[in-house]
This record gives structure tokens, C-alpha cells and sequence, in this order.
């Protein structure tokens, strides 16, 4: 009789289930074994409990293969069963300069639509990445969910922006909460055209990444010089006093990797040269030497952006403070594959 009832129940499930009904039935499961109660039809919560889990699987993965594949955390109820899930860039950053593993991000900008996205996720997918270079997706904020769901498993999937606050009237906004709920483990802050753009201050952008780090995110904190300050002679005075404002604001930096991004070389087809990038991202360490301590400026990792491609990559990874790449307009196209690979 079980087999039978088991058989109808199953079906059913099968046919009805949601996304948003698996979790309301786990928690029916519990009540009612605490209850020590039969279900309808005199079918034990034992055997509904194995029988909708069993239809949870299959049709839970086959909506989202690899939300469950990447035991993704959806929320924080969730955080116990995907506790073993970790893409953490800066396991290997903590003993000196040699062991800083690269990492490259893709910044996708307002740029992209499902049918593209899905075309990018399909090359990343079947491209053979070096393994030693770890990988964040900065995706558009409505299309995160989508992404983290074609993205391969191993890669970091970034917002492009998010608020200093948990939650509030501030219309527009998106918290590190609320990226951390539907999968984001980044996010991308301080980028020249949050700053240029929408006028965004270096103590408001400090303050961002302090709360985003609180919040459990990893944050891509932004830097660079325009092109009027860079001809002034400049450069070093501004990065110095971006770095500055995040200083006052970061007391642990093992989940900031920092972006030197020129601000004339982002978009434009220009880019600083080699030994150009180089000069800064040395400078920058020798600021983390002098300003926080020796051992952050031995294993903070510093990104170079700015119209890189994958004809520049090679060189620009040689340079031994150069850490990885912001890419921008390139992470949409094939040839993100050849920069994420820059270092093989």
C-alpha cells in the first residue's frame, strides 16, 4: 500500500514543485516528525520525506543543474548545508609576494542580455582555463541569478555595485545582503564611473567596501588617475589618496583585492604600458609597506585594468606587482579566455 500511495505522492510532487516549494515542504518535513504525526492516507512523514526529497532532486537540478552542482547559498538559512562550498581568491595570498594567485575580472558593465550570456557562459564553460588563475564575473545586478546558474562552478560572480547600509528607503539601491542572497560572493566598488559618473566620493566608496566586508562579500576596491592628473604629474598623490580613504575604512584586507585602473586608458583603446602599470603597482606596494604593514603588502593583490586584451595580457602578467586584470568591453568577448590564461 505504501509502494502505491508512495508512487501517487511522488507524481504529484513531481508535477507541482516549484522553485520556491521545495524549502516550504522541508520545513513541513520537520514539523510534522517533531509532531511524531501520519501524513494524509496513512503514509508516514518517513516515506513523504524520502519520496519528495527524492522529487526535489531531480527536478530542483534539473531547473538549476548548478545551483545545486556549485551548492550555491541562496540564503542564510542555508549556510550549514553548503558549508563546504568555498571560492574563496585569497586562500593562497597569506605567506608572501610569490604566492599571490592571480586573478582576473570580468566586468561586464551595463552590457547584456540572456541570449549573450548564455553565449559567454557556454565559451567560459568549455575553455581550458589555467587553474591557477582564479576568476570573478562582475554581472549586471538582474541578471546575477541567471549568470551564477551558466557560470562554471569554480568562478567568482561579482555586483557591480552595492549600498553602505542593510536595508532602507534608498530607491535604486542594492545591499551586500541582497547580492549575498541570490549568489553573489563579490562585489566591484570605487570603479571610475561610479566615481566620475554618479559623483561617488572616496569616504562614500570607503565606506561601501567597509560594509560589504562586514556583510561577508569580497570586495574589488577600485583606484586610478585621470588623464589631466596624470600629465600633472599626479598619479601617485591620487592612488595614495584612494588607498587612503579605504585605509581609514578596511581593517582586515584578506577579502580586497585592489584594481589600478588609469582612468584614460579605460575604454578608450589606450593603455598604460607595461613598465607604465608596473611603476604604480610598485608604488602602491610600497604605500601598503609603509601605511598598513608588510605582511598585506606581501599578499594584497593589486589588478591592472584598462583596455586590456588579449595582444597586451602576456606582457602586462610578466610585471612582478601586476596581480591580474579589470577587463572591461574584452571579458564579453572569446578572447577573455586568452586573458584569463595570460600567465601559462
Amino acid at each position: 500500500m505504501h509502494s502505491a500511495v508512495s508512487h501517487k505522492v511522488c507524481s504529484y510532487c513531481v508535477q507541482r514543485i516549484s522553485i520556491s516549494i521545495p524549502f516550504l515542504l522541508h520545513r513541513q518535513f520537520h514539523l510534522i516528525m517533531e509532531q511524531n504525526q501520519p501524513t494524509v492516507g496513512g503514509v508516514t512523514a518517513e516515506v513523504l520525506k524520502g519520496v519528495v526529497s527524492q522529487a526535489l532532486l531531480g527536478k530542483f537540478t534539473a531547473v538549476f543543474p548548478k545551483l545545486f552542482k556549485c551548492q550555491w547559498k541562496t540564503y542564510e538559512g542555508q549556510k550549514k548545508f553548503y558549508a563546504n562550498f568555498s571560492t574563496d581568491c585569497n586562500t593562497d595570498n597569506n605567506s608572501n609576494m610569490s604566492a599571490r594567485k592571480f586573478c582576473v575580472g570580468g566586468n561586464w558593465k551595463m552590457n547584456g542580455d540572456q541570449k549573450s550570456i548564455a553565449e559567454i557562459a557556454k565559451t567560459l564553460s568549455s575553455a581550458a582555463l589555467d587553474p591557477n588563475t582564479e576568476v570573478v564575473i562582475g554581472c549586471p545586478a538582474i541578471y546575477l541569478m541567471y549568470a551564477r546558474n551558466l557560470l562554471p562552478c569554480e568562478m567568482g560572480l561579482a555586483g557591480q555595485n552595492a549600498y553602505k547600509v542593510a536595508k532602507g528607503a534608498f530607491t535604486g539601491e542594492i545591499s551586500p545582503a541582497m547580492l549575498k542572497d541570490i549568489g553573489a560572493d563579490w562585489v566591484i566598488l570605487g570603479h571610475s564611473e561610479r566615481r566620475a559618473i554618479f559623483n561617488e566620493s572616496d569616504a562614500l566608496i570607503a565606506e561601501k567596501a567597509e560594509h560589504a566586508l562586514a556583510e561577508g562579500l569580497k570586495v574589488i576596491a577600485c583606484i586610478g588617475e585621470t588623464l589631466e592628473e596624470r600629465e600633472a604629474g599626479k598619479t601617485n598623490e591620487v592612488v595614495a589618496r584612494q588607498m587612503c580613504a579605504y585605509a581609514q575604512k578596511i581593517k582586515d584586507w584578506k577579502n580586497v583585492v585592489v584594481a589600478y585602473e588609469p582612468v584614460w586608458a579605460i575604454g578608450t583603446g589606450k593603455t598604460a604600458t607595461p613598465d607604465q602599470a608596473q611603476e604604480v603597482h610598485a608604488f602602491l606596494r610600497q604605500w601598503l609597506s609603509d601605511n598598513i604593514s608588510k605582511e598585506v603588502s606581501a599578499a594584497l593583490r593589486i589588478q591592472y585594468g584598462g583596455s586590456v586584451t588579449a595582444a597586451n595580457a602576456k606582457e602586462l602578467a610578466k610585471k612582478p606587482d601586476i596581480d591580474g586584470f579589470l577587463v572591461g568591453g574584452a571579458s564579453l568577448k572569446p578572447e577573455f579566455v586568452d586573458i584569463i590564461n595570460a600567465r601559462q
